[in-house]
C-alpha cells in the first residue's frame, strides 16, 4: 500500500517544509514503554547545507528526540510519540513491512509504502490514520497484491568531501548521467563556478567512492 498524507503535529515535516528540504525517512523499529511509542529511523536530507544545519538542530532541541547522531547529510534519531495517538501507534506497528522510505517533500506531504501478509491489517492502518485529528490530508496511491521483489534496503553512503557531494549531485540533477547526456563537463563546471579539470577531479573521486557499493555483495 502507498499513501499519501499530511498531518499538523509531526516532528520532522513542518520543520522539513519550512526550510526548503527535502527527506527520506527509512523507519528501522520501534517498541512501546510507559506510555510512548519509540520510533528508531535513518534520514537522509537534500538541500542546501545552512539548512539541512538547522535541521539538525532542530532535533537537538526537540524533547521528543532521545537520541541522535549525525553523518552528514544523514541522521539515525530516536524519537518518542504518545502511545494514546492511535496514528502513531498504528504506523509504526512492527507486524509492517516498509519496502521503500518515506518521501517528505518541501510542501509537507509524506509518501509512506506499508506492506503485509494480508490486507486486513493494512485496511485498519487507513482507517485509523484517515480519522486521526492531526491527519490534514489523506490519499491512497496504491493498494495492491504484489510479490516483495522489489526492497529498498538502506546504508550509510561513504564519506564524500563536500566539494565531491556537489559536483555528483549537480552532474545527476542536470543529466549528465542519463542517455543522451543533457550536459557535459565544461557546462557543469561553469554551473560549479571552478575549473572543468577541477569539477571532474571531484567527480571522479566521488565515483570512485560510490561506485563499490553497487557492486559489493
Amino acid at each position: 500500500m502507498k499513501v499519501r498524507y499530511k498531518h499538523n503535529d509531526c516532528l520532522f515535516t513542518d520543520k522539513i517544509c519550512e526550510l526548503g528540504l527535502s527527506l527520506f525517512h527509512y523507519y528501522l523499529g520501534s517498541y512501546e514503554k510507559e506510555g510512548y511509542v519509540y520510533v528508531t529511523a535513518f534520514q537522509k536530507l537534500e538541500g542546501d547545507e545552512k539548512q539541512i544545519k538547522k535541521y539538525v538542530s532542530h532535533l537537538r532541541d526537540a524533547r521528543q528526540v532521545m537520541k541522535l547522531e549525525v553523518y552528514e547529510h544523514s541522521v539515525f534519531v530516536l524519537a518518542m510519540h504518545k502511545k494514546e495517538r492511535r496514528a502513531y501507534h498504528s504506523l509504526y506497528d512492527p507486524k509492517f513491512v516498509y519496502p521503500a522510505p518515506a518521501i517528505v517533500d518541501k510542501e509537507g506531504f509524506e509518501v509512506v509504502e506499508v506492506a503485509f501478509w494480508e490486507k486486513s491489517p493494512l485496511q485498519e492502518l487507513i482507517s485509523e490514520v484517515k480519522k486521526d485529528k492531526a491527519t490534514v490530508h489523506f490519499e491512497i496511491l496504491k493498494f495492491v497484491q504484489k510479490d516483495m521483489d522489489d526492497l529498498y534496503i538502506t546504508r550509510l553512503l561513504p564519506r564524500l568531501a563536500p566539494q565531491q557531494r556537489k559536483a555528483i549531485q549537480l552532474a545527476y540533477e542536470q543529466g549528465y548521467y542519463t542517455f543522451p547526456r543533457k550536459i557535459g563537463l565544461e557546462e557543469l563546471a561553469s554551473l560549479a563556478k571552478v575549473s572543468k579539470q577541477t569539477f571532474r577531479e571531484h567527480l571522479r573521486r566521488a565515483e570512485t567512492k560510490l561506485l563499490p557499493l553497487l557492486f559489493s555483495q
